[in-house]
């Protein structure tokens, strides 16, 4: 992996939503994390040149660092201690240590154990997001035991919600992103849990793959994305879902919940259930 340069900025929690906003007017791939017991949310976008990075420093301030792999990748210890129990069916760990992961297949043999340590790609698990969209997954996962159900992840990051879909017996999976180097650490994943065989990765803008109606109808669409994002796609979804279709959407605050909710009741799908974890809401409607 070549070195990477990671452009940053720090911004307080009332600004959050208004940065957002501007750096995907921008056309800015970035990420938005905040550390506990911090106060401030962290902004951050990789580029692959100085150059790059620089332009960003220049326009929104910030700073800039050079990341070599060395830097970034995860020790095989990183995130032993980090686990998430999603209803009695799934357990996320950010942990890739081999003995890590046997010890917890003994510790839960009736879960099934997700491993996505931290990466350049957004979906590790530990986003109130991702956990919110994982939970429901699990139960729409249990309503259609037994039957076939394809899935489309939009915007799929690490791919948890495509590999966690695979695992819980979704017949087909696909799932799209944009950014080549989440959809590189993607595939990867797939990999690593042994369902690459059962997930299409489609790198591109998924917008007119939706209204061309060429990737078929789903019984699941989900989107982990910006609020701002959710709204400019809601108005395709029905073309992409089948007559009982099923949305689980994520990464709107709990002020966007509102405005997200409209435009999904609009678009015909309305938000039967919510999942609210801090600021942070996942949502779920169906046809």
């Amino acid at each position: 992996m070549e070195t990477l340069y990671r452009w940053s900025k720090s911004v307080d929690e009332e600004d959050l939503e208004a940065w957002e906003t501007k750096l995907l007017m921008h056309d800015v791939a970035f990420s938005a994390e905040k550390q506990v017991k911090r106060k401030r949310w962290q902004l951050s976008s990789f580029l692959t040149t100085r150059e790059q990075a620089d332009l960003l420093r220049a326009e929104f301030g910030g700073g800039v660092a050079e990341v070599r792999p060395g830097d970034w990748q995860p020790s095989a210890e990183a995130g032993a201690n980090s686990l998430l129990k999603i209803r009695d069916s799934l357990l996320v760990t950010e942990s890739a240590d081999d003995a890590v992961l046997e010890s917890l297949r003994e510790k839960y043999p009736d879960r099934i154990l997700l491993s996505f340590p931290p990466q350049l790609a957004f979906g590790t698990g530990g986003h109130p997001t991702t956990a919110g969209c994982l939970r429901f997954l699990v139960d729409l996962s249990k309503e259609r035991a037994g039957k076939p159900w394809r899935i489309l992840d939009l915007g799929c990051g690490s791919g948890i919600l495509a590999v966690a879909a695979a695992k819980l017996g979704a017949t087909e999976v696909i799932a799209v992103e944009i950014d080549e180097m989440a959809l590189r650490y993607a595939k990867q994943n797939a990999e690593r849990h042994g369902v690459a065989d059962r997930i299409e990765f489609i790198a591109g803008d998924v917008i007119p793959m939706l209204e061309s109606g060429k990737l078929g109808k789903f019984d699941v669409l989900a989107a982990n994305l910006f609020s701002s994002l959710l709204v400019t796609l809601l108005p395709s979804f029905p073309t992409g879902l089948a007559a009982d279709g099923e949305i689980v959407i994520s990464g709107f605050l709990t002020s966007q919940t509102k405005e997200v909710a409209s435009a999904a009741k609009a678009a015909g799908l309305p938000l039967c259930d919510f999942l609210r974890r801090g600021k942070w809401v996942a949502g779920h409607g169906r046809r």
